[in-house]
């Protein structure tokens, strides 16, 4: 995958990382990357993956993929411990957003363990459900560069997302707005 490298504040830089140089940064401290690493090893999406550097040492990465139904989905993001509160995860989010209007995505979804919500509420992302896993899940058409400007109402597509079955679908859902004659109850 070829990605524009940019420079960011803090001498910090968006580009290609490779599954050893994510390994290499691994620190007790760093949890979830472990989960980071065998998630993206079974969706097979290293090719993908974008890092974020600061002063030239792996900061953080992201995994973004877009589903044939034109849906963003930020699959993984890891900020590893020693650049926690630096922007780094905000701008990995920047880019994955970016990434998706680039690539004619028509939505984004992000499915976030409990611990996550208030990084993306923070960043403007607003959740719509509570899934199986206890993951809750956010959907947004990309009407905007910006997070908190897309639009998080429901229509046909979101609403087929949070009402799927199995693996994915909400079992609880915290916004009820509608559009379009859709009738949730």
């Amino acid at each position: 995958m070829k990605i524009e490298v940019r420079k960011l504040e803090h001498s910090m830089q968006l580009r290609e990382v490779t599954k050893e140089q994510f390994i290499k940064c691994i620190t007790d401290k760093d949890g979830f990357a472990k989960t980071f690493v065998a998630k993206c090893d079974m969706l097979k999406g290293w090719e993908k993956v974008v890092g974020a550097y600061i002063d030239g040492e792996l900061a953080g990465a992201i995994l973004v993929t877009i589903a044939k139904k034109k849906i963003a989905n930020l699959q993984l993001l890891h900020t590893f411990y020693k650049f926690r509160g630096k922007g780094v995860a905000k701008e990995l989010c920047n880019y994955g957003l970016s990434y998706a209007i680039k690539s004619s995505a028509s939505y984004f979804r992000v499915s976030s363990e409990i611990e996550a919500i208030p990084f993306y509420e923070k960043i403007g992302i607003q959740f719509l459900g509570k899934q199986k896993s206890g993951c809750q899940l956010a959907m947004f058409e990309i009407t905007s560069p910006k997070f908190e400007e897309n639009n998080y109402e429901l229509d046909d597509v979101i609403y087929k997302e949070m009402n799927r079955k199995g693996k994915g679908g909400c079992v609880e859902i915290f916004q009820r707005k509608f559009k379009k004659g859709l009738d949730i109850y």
